[in-house]
């Protein structure tokens, strides 16, 4: 059901795309065509560009998937039929929509372009990179955690920390704290094993006791994680392969569009005017959480000098 409601999800996203894009021939063969809606048509390769997008779809799930993808073409097709009649495609929000979308896969095409050939991961780095994360392959366990997350200015951090830097105040009483004071607090407690935890945060938790509680700060965001119980569960080299792989292609990717966009700034001619003609200085970008192996690698922390590939790389990871 989830699959099918995210199905759903990328097909409604890409209405103001196909509200205002170039449409479809008036006429297509029949094989082409899944469904007629009013004066407009629904072809097989619009449902199967979604489903492209959608991976990992159950083969028992996957006619159920083709007819929730076309319905909810159906959908779109119907609210891009209304639009066009309101001429809501000549009016300023949605034309600078059309042309924000068009420069953002224009340049994720360009950057997938350039970093689409990348050498497989020899053996030698796929066997390093197995044995320099052993909390995730050799000693790899599963953690049922605890995880409470809020936000925080400096000054309520400081605070926190002075509580429990004392001894005298537990989790649960800052918590209830923050939660009198207005803090909105979520979380909760969850099984996850170790290759769905940040990567710099692993071998903290590998380490802890149960019970042991760890104080994660982020951008004015503060995590407590708990180590509630843990088991092992090892992985070895030849069932590690795999994700190791796909982990370094990943990242070798994201190393070459980074250094694909500095190339082109290097040789760009570029004037900041008005209030930008004294642009402060890049902020060096933070160490990015790598992701594990097993996981779809997540996107790098960028600095802003990075802004303009992000959305270049981002299908990519």
């Amino acid at each position: 059901m989830n699959k099918l409601k995210t199905i759903s999800a990328i097909v409604l996203s890409t209405l103001v795309l196909g509200a205002c894009g170039d449409r479809p021939p008036e006429k297509k063969a029949a094989s082409q065509v899944a469904a007629k809606v009013n004066d407009g048509e629904i072809s097989v390769h619009q449902i199967n560009f979604v489903l492209q997008r959608t991976p990992n779809i159950p083969a028992a799930k996957a006619e159920a998937a083709k007819r929730q993808v076309l319905e909810s073409l159906i959908d779109q097709e119907l609210a891009v039929q209304q639009a066009m009649e309101a001429k809501l495609e000549r009016t300023p929000n949605v034309m600078q929509a059309i042309e924000s979308a068009r420069r953002e896969i224009l340049a994720r095409a360009f950057i997938e372009q350039k970093v689409s050939k990348q050498a497989k991961p020899s053996a030698d780095e796929v066997r390093k990179f197995y044995n320099d994360h052993p909390e995730l392959f050799a000693n790899r366990k599963i953690y049922r955690i605890e995880e409470v997350a809020f936000a925080a200015t400096p000054e309520i951090i400081a605070g926190i920390k002075a509580q429990l830097g004392t001894g005298k105040a537990s989790v649960a009483e800052v918590v209830g704290g923050l939660k009198a004071k207005g803090v909105e607090v979520t979380g909760g407690v969850s099984v996850k094993a170790a290759e769905q935890l940040a990567l710099e945060l692993l071998p903290r938790l590998a380490q802890a006791k149960d019970g042991q509680v760890q104080m994660i700060e982020n951008q004015g965001r503060v995590a407590f994680i708990t180590v509630l119980a843990s088991k092992s569960e090892p992985m070895d080299e030849i069932k590690a392969q795999p994700f190791i792989e796909n982990f370094i292609n990943n990242k070798q990717k994201s190393e070459a569009a980074r250094s694909t966009m500095k190339e082109l700034r290097e040789k760009a001619k570029i004037e900041y005017v008005g209030e930008f003609v004294a642009p402060a200085p890049a902020v060096a970008a933070a160490p990015a959480a790598a992701p594990a192996p097993a996981e779809a690698p997540q996107k790098a922390a960028a600095n802003p000098t990075e802004a303009a590939v992000n959305k270049g790389i981002a299908g990519l990871k």
